[in-house]
Parts: C-alpha cells; sequence; structure tokens
C-alpha cells in the first residue's frame, strides 16, 4: 500500500521510535519497539540510524496489517514478533521468486547457474 512517511523519529532515551504516516486518507501514528528495531537488521542496534534506514519497512509492515492496532486503529504498533513475521513473509517471496525464474531458464541456462 502507497504510503507517505510525515514524520519520523526516535526516542533517545527509551531507543523506540514514532512515526506518522500517511496511507491514503488514514493518517496512522506507527510506534516502533526497541526490540522491534533490534530484531530488523543484523547486528541488532537501537540507534537513530538503523530506524530511519528502516523506516519504510516499519511503514510495510503497519501496511500489511501485521502490527498490533491500539487506541481504535490510529495507532499501530510493531513489536519484534511482528517484524520476525514480516522477514519470514519476504524471504518465502524472495525464494519463491528465485524458483520461479530458475524455472523459466532454458536448461542450459539452469545448469550453469547453480552453485556449488
Amino acid at each position: 500500500m502507497p504510503h507517505d512517511v510525515v514524520t519520523a523519529s526516535l526516542n533517545a532515551r527509551d531507543k523506540s521510535g514514532r512515526i506518522d504516516v500517511r496511507f491514503g486518507a488514514d493518517m496512522k501514528t506507527v510506534i516502533v519497539s526497541r526490540r522491534a528495531l533490534l530484531s530488523v537488521a543484523s547486528p541488532p542496534r537501537a540507534t537513530e540510524v538503523r530506524f530511519l534506514q528502516y523506516v519504510d519497512a516499519f511503514c510495510e509492515i503497519a501496511a500489511s496489517g501485521l502490527g498490533s492496532k491500539e487506541a481504535g486503529g490510529d495507532v499501530v504498533m510493531i513489536t519484534a514478533n511482528d517484524v520476525r513475521r514480516w522477514r519470514r513473509a519476504w524471504q518465502s517471496s524472495e525464494m519463491a521468486g528465485i524458483r520461479t525464474a530458475h524455472r523459466s531458464m532454458p536448461p542450459d541456462a539452469a545448469s550453469s547457474k547453480r552453485v556449488a
């Protein structure tokens, strides 16, 4: 779902993020827990740089419905479990794309692309 980030900030004290984002006509607040921020990439870091690198990913998680809705649906909480579910879904779709691309190659090309 297309989205526009209005503001994004990291609370330096508790290392949680807040994103005000517009999904179409709806304005949502996405709260990213410290553990979600630590889970989004390796090595785990709860820094402003990491948060800003993954703002779009957190918005995707919120848009996909993987986040927990709070306060009448205007606030979406992203937890470490939400990030893990999103990563699994992303990795399985990547693997499906690789399998599809591999099947669509001619037999000569498919065998030459194999890695030992």
